[in-house]
Parts: structure tokens; sequence; C-alpha cells
């Protein structure tokens, strides 16, 4: 009789992902989907899970009680089992032999455990973001127009300069209007 996906699949995954990592890794208290590793000694969890979908393990590496939404610091790893003989990775998860995959796992979760997980990225301050662009847009608007009147003393021809002006003009009316609206001014032009 095949052994419901519930509760057979995630305990006969997890005794082998088990076996894979060692005792530094403490097992899942409750067998379910996600099953969730945690290694206090490099403070990591490490998270299994299927995708039905698409028939393969998911594996994700995040530092212990990461956030849900922190996903700027996970690494994945997937693996695709062969499926033959099975009709969905449900079944191949209950009833598959998953000691024969063992070694092409312990590959998979060596490479991962191993990674140094990515550094937490400050977000950007827009405001302080679109002031720097529009001091950047200004200078680069000064030095054009220098270069137009320095055309327009020498009798150079100024057309294309004045073109680039007018493009640069219009790039920095729109940056000053999302500055203005982050600091919280109303534009009557909108």
């Amino acid at each position: 009789m095949p052994r419901t996906i519930t509760t057979a699949a995630p305990e006969r995954l997890t005794a082998v992902l088990a076996r894979i990592l060692g005792t530094d890794w403490k097992l899942p208290t409750v067998p379910e989907w996600p099953a969730v590793f945690t290694s206090e000694a490099s403070d990591r969890d490490l998270t299994c899970y299927p995708d039905w979908k698409n028939g393969r393990l998911v594996f994700e590496l995040s530092p212990a009680g990461a956030a849900s939404n922190d996903f700027g610091r996970r690494l994945f790893a997937k693996y695709s089992p062969d499926l033959t003989g099975y009709d969905t990775i449900h079944e191949w998860l209950a009833d598959g032999d998953l000691a024969a995959v063992a070694d092409a796992l312990a590959v998979i979760l060596e490479r991962l455990v191993e990674q140094p997980l990515p550094e937490r990225v400050a977000l950007a301050d827009p405001m302080q973001t679109e002031r720097e662009l529009l001091a950047e847009q200004a200078r680069e608007l000064a030095a054009n127009t220098s270069h137009f009147a320095a055309g327009l003393i020498s009798s150079q021809p100024v057309a294309d300069d004045a073109q680039r002006i007018s493009i640069l003009a219009r790039e920095l009316a729109h940056t000053a209007t999302r500055v203005d609206e982050l600091r919280g001014h109303k534009n009557p032009r909108r």
C-alpha cells in the first residue's frame, strides 16, 4: 500500500538529508513541507521542499530565522530526480529509492552550504538618489551650455548642441519634479 505524501515523504527525505548533513544540522521537529534544518554553528537554515509543478526538489540556504521577505540573503539549489516509473514527484518521494540519489544530493548540498551568504544590502534613500541624479544632470547641462556658448562666440555650428541642451533640460525638469514630490511639495504642472 503506498504511503501518503503528507506523512511519509517528508520523513523519508529528511532522513536521507540528515545522514548527508551530519550532526551539525538539527532535524526538523515536524515532518512536513517545507523541511527546515538548522545549523547553530553556522547560524543558517537549510530549507527543502518539493516543486510539485516542475517535479524537482528545491534547497534554500538562508541566515537562521531570516524574515520571509529577505530574499537577497538566500541561496538556492535544485535537484530534478529521474521520475521514470512514477507519475509525479509525490509518488517518487513516497515510494522511490531515495538512498540511490544520496550521492547526488550530497554534492548539491555540500556546494550549497559551503558558499557564503550574500551580505545585506542597505536600501538606497530615494531622496538622496534623486538629488544625486539631479546634481549630475545639472553639471552635464552646465557643461553643454558652456560648449554651446563657446560655439556661438566662435561661429561654430550649434544646432546639435542646442538639441542636446533641450533634451538635458527636459530630463533635469523631470528629476527636479521628482525631488520636489519626495520633499512633499505639490507640482502645479501635473
